[in-house]
C-alpha cells in the first residue's frame, strides 16, 4: 500500500475554488499570481479551467507558458468538444475528464442510462489518450453511486488510458468509518479505497476530492491518504461550491506536522490565502486554522503569561513558520503580565532605553485602570487597539 508521506497535492483553487457562490472573479493576471505562489509552495498539480471563456483560456495559457514545476491539468467535460478546445491550448499536456456515475445525477441532471454515461467516460479518456494526453477520470457523485457500476467505470477508463481515477465526495456524503449495517461501501472512505486498490492494484492512482458538507473534507481526505490514495484534491483556504473543499493548508500542515512530509514550502501558505482573500474579495475568517489572524492572537491572561514564558506552551509551532505573525491583545480577562509585556514593547519602540519598576506607583495605576476601570466594570468590551494602549500609557506619563 501507498505510504502516505508520499501524498501529493492536486490544487484545484483555480477551478473548483473560483466556483465558490458570491466570490469576485479574479483576472488572468491575478490567477497567474496565485499559481506561481502555489507553484512554488510544491503543489504537484493545479487544476483550471481552460476552454470556457477568453479570461479561462488566457490563464491556462499563462500557466502553460511559465514552464512550472507543478503539473497543469484543465477541466474537460467528458466530450471531444471539450478535450478538442483543450487541445488549442500551446504546450496542454493532462486533462481532468469529469462526469457524474450516481444515479440521482444520471436520472436527473442529465437524464441519460449508465450504459451511455459508460460510453461517454470511456470514449472521452480514450479520445484524450489517442491525442496524446495524459488524463485523470474525476467520478463526480460516486459516494452515492452503485457500486457494481463504479467498478465497470474504473476498468473502463483503466484500458482507455487514465492516470488516475478521482474519488469526487461531491455533496460530502462520505465518512472515515468502516462499513458497517449504517455505513455501506459508497460512504466508507478507508474500506472503498482499499476495495478499489484490491481489485485493481497498481493499475490506477487514487485521488481523493472531499467536499465539506457534513465538515469531513480535512478528516476523509487524510483518511483517504493513510488508507491508498496517493493524491489529495483540495483548495487553499477551502473554497469552492456550497461549503467549500479541504482546505489545501490543513492537509499539507498535517501532513507535515503528523508525517514528517517537509517538501512544501509551508511559510507562504498564509501569503497565499491572503492573495486569495483580496484578489476573490473573501474574508479570512479570525479563526480560520493556520493562517487566520487569531491562531497566533491570545488576550486571556493564562494564555498570555504562558506564551510570553514560552511560546510552544499554546502555540503548535511558530507562526513564521506559516508565514503568519503572533499578535498579544490586551482585552477581557488579560492579565498583569500581558500588560507589563506589551508596556516593555511600547517603551522599547519609543526608543526609551530605560526599564521600569513593576512597582511604581504609575503602573500599578496603569494595570489597575485596564483591568478594573475599563474591562472589569465592563465599560469596555472589545480589547484596547494599539492606538487606544499608547494613549492610556501616556495618560500615565509613562512614555
Amino acid at each position: 500500500m501507498k505510504k502516505i508521506q508520499d501524498a501529493k497535492i492536486d490544487d484545484s483553487t483555480l477551478r473548483d475554488g473560483l466556483q465558490m457562490p458570491g466570490i469576485r472573479a479574479p483576472s488572468p493576471e491575478d490567477r497567474f499570481i496565485i499559481a506561481e505562489i502555489l507553484n512554488d509552495i510544491g503543489i504537484d498539480r493545479m487544476e483550471l479551467f481552460g476552454t470556457w471563456y477568453d479570461v479561462d483560456r488566457k490563464t491556462a495559457q499563462l500557466l502553460l507558458d511559465a514552464g512550472f514545476k507543478s503539473r497543469v491539468a484543465i477541466w474537460v467535460r467528458a466530450n471531444t468538444a471539450d478535450i478538442d478546445e483543450a487541445l488549442k491550448l500551446n504546450g496542454i499536456k493532462e486533462v481532468g475528464i469529469s462526469h457524474p456515475i450516481s444515479k440521482i445525477h444520471l436520472d436527473y441532471k442529465l437524464r441519460i442510462s449508465e450504459e451511455e454515461a459508460f460510453n461517454r467516460i470511456s470514449g472521452a479518456v480514450k479520445y484524450a489518450t489517442d491525442h496524446g494526453l495524459r488524463s485523470f477520470y474525476h467520478a463526480e457523485d460516486c459516494t452515492r453511486a452503485d457500486w457494481t457500476f463504479e467498478k465497470k467505470i474504473i476498468q473502463a477508463v483503466i484500458e482507455a488510458g487514465a492516470e488516475c481515477y478521482r474519488i469526487c465526495d461531491t455533496v460530502g456524503a462520505s465518512l472515515s468509518a468502516h462499513t458497517s449495517d449504517l455505513i455501506p461501501l459508497e460512504r466508507s472512505v478507508p474500506d472503498r479505497i482499499k476495495a478499489i486498490n484490491k481489485l485493481f492494484g497498481d493499475k490506477i492512482e487514487l485521488e481523493f476530492h472531499g467536499h465539506d458538507d457534513l465538515g469531513n473534507a480535512v478528516t476523509n481526505t487524510l483518511t483517504a491518504l493513510n488508507n491508498g490514495a496517493t493524491w489529495a484534491s483540495t483548495t487553499m483556504l477551502g473554497i469552492g461550491e456550497r461549503s467549500g473543499n479541504a482546505e489545501t493548508e490543513k492537509v499539507i500542515m498535517n501532513l507535515y506536522y503528523h508525517y514528517n512530509v517537509n517538501r512544501y514550502k509551508i511559510e507562504r501558505l498564509t501569503e497565499c490565502c491572503q492573495k486569495i482573500s483580496r484578489f476573490c474579495d473573501i474574508k479570512i475568517p479570525n479563526n480560520k486554522a493556520i493562517v487566520g489572524p487569531n491562531v497566533f492572537t491570545h488576550q486571556s491572561g493564562i494564555h498570555s503569561d504562558g506564551v510570553i514564558k514560552h511560546p510552544e506552551t499554546y502555540e503548535l509551532y511558530p507562526p513564521e513558520k506559516v508565514g503568519n505573525i503572533r499578535r498579544l491583545f490586551i482585552g477581557s480577562y488579560s492579565g498583569k503580565n500581558v500588560i507589563l509585556h506589551k508596556l516593555k514593547e511600547l517603551i522599547k519602540e519609543e526608543g526609551k532605553s530605560k526599564s521600569f519598576d513593576e512597582n511604581d506607583g504609575r503602573v500599578k495605576g496603569l494595570i489597575d485602570y485596564i483591568q478594573n476601570n475599563l474591562f472589569g466594570s465592563g465599560a469596555r468590551h472589545s480589547p484596547l487597539t494599539e492606538g487606544e494602549f499608547k494613549m492610556i500609557v501616556r495618560m500615565f506619563a509613562l512614555i
